[in-house]
């Protein structure tokens, strides 16, 4: 919404669903594995970079200096999601399991949710 400057979500929600049909029709999922890699990977470039932005725009608004869980809670779920990038832990577990603990992005997002419902259970919004 920030790039095309739109304010409205009912635009996007209408090309996510014309999205979803056209990738239930063959004819454009050949169209779409016929371009180029060097091109996907640019703009899977700027898909991530504007995620990673946004994520720190985020943490930016988060209370560090008041609670000291939401510094934990922070720093364990990044450096867990880091490390599991290229570990080969996961190779263990079940296939089911793998499909997700084998995702760094999947498992800190997780553990943070799972950290901030332990941590902050009792805190109330102000």
């Amino acid at each position: 919404m920030k790039l095309s400057g739109i304010k409205k979500r009912l635009p996007i929600y209408y090309t996510a669903g014309f999205l979803v049909l056209l990738g239930l029709l063959p004819k454009f999922g050949a169209l779409a594995q016929i371009i180029p890699s060097p091109v996907l990977g640019g703009a899977m470039l700027v898909m991530f970079g504007f995620v990673s932005i946004q994520g720190m725009q985020i943490l930016a608004r988060v209370d560090f200096a008041n609670n000291e869980h939401n510094f934990l809670i922070a720093a364990v779920s990044i450096a867990a999601g880091v490390g599991l990038n290229n570990s080969n832990l996961c190779n263990s577990l079940p296939t089911a399991f793998q499909m997700f603990f084998s995702n760094g992005i999947v498992v800190a997002s997780l553990l943070a949710i799972v950290l901030n419902a332990i941590l902050n259970h009792n805190k109330k919004e102000k």
